[in-house]
């Protein structure tokens, strides 16, 4: 009988527990943004049962969406946590029109990584590509079933920017009209937004171009 007490109120507790961590996150990120959102002039979208805050910002005719999450596995702001995020990390995503009909994955990898995914690929339909940039092939991982795509859109700019970059966990990823750019970790500052921002907007510009 002491079943029918106890159970409902672990439920409870952990619901507790849920609201009580998603409020904490939410005012961190408000926090968090509340400063970029000045010096972009961009508006934070509130929270919501089931998403964290959330900013939204227009530059030169593009409208970019800034979130980020504390942990790998949650759900925020309809973007999941990605392969290899496992702690708080940031994404930027930005809408293109009209979309290439490309998928493109590029994530920064080490040699351990590049391993695993070379034998991954070897025994599944993923497609492991190169840029022909050996500099580049060794530091990053690309994922497309379209060659000519990526020596289109991976110009020698915007690798030279991702091989610049000294974010440790970057991630790169364009699927149909959305593109997306991963840092591992909470953005820190305009300067860290600035080059997430370069990155999504340099793709999208060699996307528009194809």
């Amino acid at each position: 009988m002491i079943w029918w007490i106890v159970i409902p109120a672990i439920m409870v507790a952990a619901l507790a527990y849920a609201y009580w961590e998603h409020r904490k996150q939410s005012r961190h990120l408000v926090d968090l943004f509340t400063p970029l959102a000045t010096a972009y002039s961009g508006d934070i979208k509130a929270a919501t049962v089931l998403t964290l805050p959330q900013l939204r910002f227009v530059r030169d005719g593009r409208r970019y969406f800034l979130g980020a999450m504390a942990s790998g596995g949650t759900l925020v702001s309809g973007t999941a946590s990605r392969p290899g995020f496992n702690g708080p990390f940031t994404f930027v995503n930005l809408e293109i029109q009209p979309h290439t009909g490309h998928e493109l994955n590029i994530q920064r990898t080490d040699r351990l990584d590049r391993s695993v995914n070379l034998l991954v690929s070897s025994v599944s339909s993923s497609h492991i590509s190169t840029s022909g940039d050996s500099a580049f092939d060794n530091a990053f991982r690309i994922r497309s079933d379209d060659q000519a795509f990526i020596h289109h859109v991976l110009n020698p700019l915007l690798r030279q920017k991702l091989l610049g970059s000294t974010q440790q966990r970057l991630e790169i990823a364009l699927s149909g009209p959305k593109i997306s750019v991963h840092i591992d970790d909470y953005v820190k500052s305009p300067a860290d937004l600035d080059e997430m921002i370069e990155i999504a907007t340099l793709l999208a510009e060699n996307c528009s171009a194809t």
